[in-house]
C-alpha cells in the first residue's frame, strides 16, 4: 500500500507498507526508487546501515526501531527502511512497523505548524530523534524489573528469578544489538552528509546521535547489572544445593552405622560380645547410637557442616 503527502512544493513523503508488484513498479517510475535499494527497504531481516546509489543519487537508511511487545524475550526491535531521493522522502513498514507512520504523520503535523519544510533533513531528523529516544522507556522498564526481582530474593530465593533475569538478558540483547548499528548508522551518515547541512541541522544530527549513544549506554549498564545480579544469584543456588548435598550426604553416613551394627549381631555368631545376654537388643540399640554419636563429633569437630 502506497500513500503520498506533500512535504513542500518540490517533494513527498510517501509511505509504503508491504508493496505489491503492482505498486513496486510505481516506485520504479514515480518516485525514483531504484529495485536493488527498494528490496533492502522492505526485507525485515536487514541490519541498521546505510546504503547510497551513486548513480541514481538514492540513499536508504536502514534504521532499527523498537517495537512494543508484552514479552521481554521476543524479539523487540525491526528496521524500517526511510529511503532519501532527489525530490521524496519514502519509509517502508510492515505489520510490525507500521506505527512508525503514526508517528511520522504527527511529526509532519507539528513540523508544518511551524513553518514551511525546506528540505529533507529538515523532515528526517525529529524522527530519526524520537525513534532513538523510544529505546529509553523499555530499558528503564527492564531495570526496574530487575530491582524488583533483586528485592524478591532478598526474602525468598526461588529458581523462577533465573528464568526471570534470562527473559531480561534476551530482550536487552535485542536493544543492544539494534542501539549499536544505529549509533553506527547514524555516525556514518553525519560523515556522509554533513557537507550537505546547515549548522542547525548539523547540531540537531549531533543530538540524535547522543540520545542513541546514551540509550546504548544505558541498555549496556543494565545488562551489565542484570548478569551480574543473575550470575551471583546463579552462585547463591549453587551454594544452597553444595549445603543441601552436604547434609545428605553426612545423614547417609550416620544411617550406614545402624546396617553395620544389626549385620552383625543378625548372623547369629555366638561368640559376639552381649550376643547371648537378656539385654542384648538394648546394648545392640546403645551401640548403634554410640557409634552415631562417634561419627557426628568428629564430623562437628572437622566442621564438614560449613
Amino acid at each position: 500500500m502506497l500513500s503520498s503527502v506533500k512535504i513542500n512544493t518540490h517533494g513527498h513523503w510517501v509511505s509504503v507498507f508491504e508493496p505489491l508488484p503492482r505498486e513496486r513498479q510505481d516506485l520504479y517510475e514515480k518516485y525514483e526508487v531504484t529495485p536493488a535499494l527498494l528490496d533492502y527497504a522492505i526485507d525485515p531481516y536487514e541490519k541498521a546501515r546505510v546504503e547510497i546509489d551513486r548513480d541514481a543519487g538514492v540513499t536508504l537508511l536502514i534504521f532499527d526501531v523498537y517495537v512494543p511487545n508484552h514479552k521481554l524475550s521476543a524479539p523487540q526491535t525491526a528496521p524500517v527502511g526511510i529511503m532519501l531521493t532527489h525530490n521524496n522522502v519514502l519509509t517502508f513498514t510492515n505489520a510490525q512497523t507500521n506505527f512508525v507512520n503514526g508517528l511520522i504523520a504527527e511529526h509532519l503535523r507539528q513540523l508544518r505548524s511551524k513553518g514551511p519544510i525546506a528540505d529533507q533533513f529538515d523532515f528526517i531528523l525529529p524522527i530519526l530523534y524520537h525513534l532513538s529516544t523510544n529505546y529509553f522507556g523499555p530499558i528503564r522498564r527492564a531495570d526496574a524489573k530487575r530491582q524488583q526481582i533483586q528485592r524478591s530474593l532478598q526474602d525468598r530465593t526461588e529458581r523462577k528469578a533465573i528464568s526471570d533475569f534470562l527473559e531480561i538478558e534476551t530482550g536487552l540483547v535485542y536493544i543492544l544489538t539494534s542501539l549499536q548499528g544505529n549509533v553506527s548508522l547514524l555516525q556514518e551518515f553525519r560523515r556522509r552528509f554533513s557537507g550537505q547541512m546547515s549548522q542547525r541541522q548539523k547540531d540537531d544530527l549531533d543530538d540524535v546521535i547522543i540520545e542513541a549513544q546514551q540509550g546504548l549506554e544505558m541498555a549496556q549498564m543494565t545488562s551489565n547489572v542484570s548478569a551480574r545480579v543473575s550470575d551471583a544469584y546463579s552462585k547463591v543456588l549453587d551454594s544452597n544445593l553444595n549445603q543441601t548435598m552436604k547434609f545428605l550426604t553426612i545423614f547417609s553416613i550416620l544411617l550406614s552405622i545402624p546396617p553395620i551394627i544389626s549385620g552383625f549381631y543378625g548372623q547369629n555368631v555366638k561368640t559376639l560380645p552381649f550376643a547371648q545376654g537378656d539385654w542384648s537388643w538394648q546394648i545392640t540399640i546403645g551401640i548403634t547410637l554410640l557409634f552415631m554419636g562417634i561419627a557426628l563429633a568428629l564430623m562437628l569437630n572437622r566442621r564438614w557442616w560449613k
